[in-house]
């Protein structure tokens, strides 16, 4: 049976070797975030590298040895925003605790993320993903890794009312006839 990379893999082809040959610095941006990634992120990096799917759903990768951008930027006081949004501004979504973190490792070019909801005590493979629309009140939550979401929306099945219909769109609106992943590494001097 194929792994959630290698299904993922079959349907939406990495780049060329030469746009994944660097190295991340795992500790580093770990540290940096204030906590660990869980592995299948990692593999995902590896073999994808950064950029994004459909030029809709970007992954969220610092550059290589350089700890302080990508993931660890974009989630840098973020849980605090929300916290203030949820705290007046508009309803915190069903099914988030007041102790849940989300650590967000993608987003949309219409402002969702897609995260890891963290619940303390658990180790970061059992941490679900969660897809937080723009207007931070509606949340869908998914028990499963972030490859595996990914795999499972591009083979249509995993059905999430924030990304299935944008997926789609951005998808014929380029023109293609396959899901693409357009790599933003840098290549090597």
């Amino acid at each position: 049976m194929a792994t959630a990379l290698e299904r993922l893999q079959s349907l939406v082809p990495p780049p060329a070797v030469e746009a994944r040959q660097w190295q991340w610095d795992w500790a580093g941006t770990e540290r940096r975030l204030g906590y660990p990634l869980p592995q299948d992120y990692k593999d995902l990096v590896d073999v994808y590298g950064r950029g994004e799917f459909d030029g809709y759903l970007s992954l969220l990768v610092g550059l290589p040895n350089e700890t302080d951008s990508g993931i660890t930027l974009f989630n840098r006081g973020h849980m605090d925003d929300l916290r203030h949004f949820w705290s007046g501004l508009v309803e915190r979504p069903d099914g988030l605790a007041e102790d849940d973190v989300l650590v967000v490792w993608a987003d949309t070019i219409d402002a969702d993320t897609i995260s890891w909801l963290v619940r303390p005590g658990k180790p970061p493979e059992q941490w679900p993903v969660a897809v937080l629309h723009s207007d931070l009140e509606d949340c869908e939550i998914y028990p499963m890794t972030c490859t595996e979401l990914l795999a499972g929306l591009f083979a249509g099945d995993v059905v999430s009312e924030t990304l299935t219909q944008q997926l789609a769109l951005a998808l014929s609106c380029k023109h293609l006839d396959s899901h693409v992943f357009d790599s933003a590494s840098p290549s090597k001097s």
